[in-house]
């Protein structure tokens, strides 16, 4: 699914979870829910040194389904929250008392936004102040916040099931200077894992099962169309085609382009016939009806789509080019729009000679 441009980004994250109707807990589960407290923030050395931050940042960021606003899908979290370390905290440092942390951030990928209080970041060298410490540590001290991270979608393009992900890199600044910023640390943000199963059932292991093996088929039978198509160009070319300037024989394009066997709508069959089947036994474990379900396990089977994509790419080093030229009449953006995790590889495969 394409991630939305910068400029939809800004407005929809300029929109609040109040006018949504929502409230933070609605917008995505709690800390300990998702699995992981909050970032404590501390210094490395006693009363001076650099900021430094303590979490998990190798863990995913998961985001759930929040809104549709016209045709922007927006996923967020406000997971993990952002507070002040506690004295004990191991190899971490209590900040001194006035202390302000700001979030600046150092990249971010498109599509993606971070709200803090009435601030939207999307821009590289954006920030924003998560409090002024006040000696109290955690989520009843005056240095805590709970970002809103977001994900804004295209619901146009089903390409790859409504999955979306990019990283954030940010660090934490003092702008007083008493500190130094502190390393750089990021967030992988994505919409393709599924909320954790907190009590297992007969029904959430039938769910699980279902899911398990609805993947793996999928990845199976798309990774066959594409490279079939593939392989069948490479054969092509090795026996003098020219797909520039020749016209692909009938094998090529029914296997590649034909409305109803080609790539398009294999890999869109495929995927569409994941989803439904997985959904249809995830109601009650990802979604109270079918709806629900559905939203939940799509970006989940898109990220499946999306990798064998690239796992395709990263085989065939002239796959989209292959595939714009014989699919889609040489029209490269259609072929990314219909295949977008399929990335082009730089360089020859031949080497060259002394």
């Amino acid at each position: 699914m394409k991630i939305i441009n910068k400029t939809f980004v800004t407005a929809v994250a300029a929109v609040s979870l109040a006018a949504f109707g929502m409230s933070p807990a609605a917008f995505a589960e709690e800390d300990d829910h998702h699995g992981h407290g909050d970032i404590e923030v501390g210094s490395t050395d006693a009363g001076a040194g650099q900021l430094m931050g303590e979490y998990n940042f190798e863990s995913v960021l998961r985001t759930d389904f929040a809104n549709a606003v016209g045709p922007v899908l927006v996923y967020g979290s406000t997971t993990p929250g952002i507070g002040a370390a506690e004295d004990e905290a191991p190899e971490l440092y209590e900040l001194n008392v006035g202390t302000t942390v700001e979030f600046a951030l150092i990249n971010i990928d498109e599509g993606l936004s971070i709200q803090i209080g009435a601030t939207t970041l999307d821009e590289i060298g954006e920030s924003a102040s998560l409090g002024t410490y006040d000696g109290t540590p955690g989520e009843d001290g005056t240095l805590h916040a709970h970002p809103d991270y977001q994900i804004a979608l295209d619901s146009t393009d089903t390409s790859i099931g409504g999955f979306g992900e990019g990283d954030i890199d940010f660090v934490f600044e003092d702008p007083d200077s008493n500190y130094q910023a502190s390393d750089i640390y990021t967030f992988h943000v994505t919409n393709g894992y599924l909320a954790p199963v907190e009590t297992a059932t007969k029904t959430t292991a039938k769910c699980q099962k279902t899911v398990s093996r609805s993947t793996g088929k999928l990845i199976s039978s798309n990774y066959k169309a594409l490279t079939n198509c593939l392989d069948a160009i490479q054969s092509w070319r090795a026996g003098g085609g020219d797909p520039e300037t020749d016209t692909a024989p009938n094998r090529v394009l029914k296997t590649c382009s034909d409305v109803d066997k080609g790539i398009v709508a294999r890999t869109s069959a495929n995927l569409q016939h994941a989803i439904t089947k997985a959904s249809e036994k995830c109601v009650g474990t990802f979604g109270v009806d079918l709806a629900a379900a559905t939203a939940a396990i799509s970006p989940n089977m898109g990220m499946a789509a999306c990798r064998v994509q690239e796992l395709v790419g990263a085989g065939y080093s002239s796959g989209l080019e292959d595939i714009a030229v014989v699919v889609f009449a040489d029209d490269e953006e259609a072929a990314e729009a219909a295949f977008p995790c399929i990335r082009e590889s730089q360089g020859s495969t031949i080497p060259e000679e002394d």
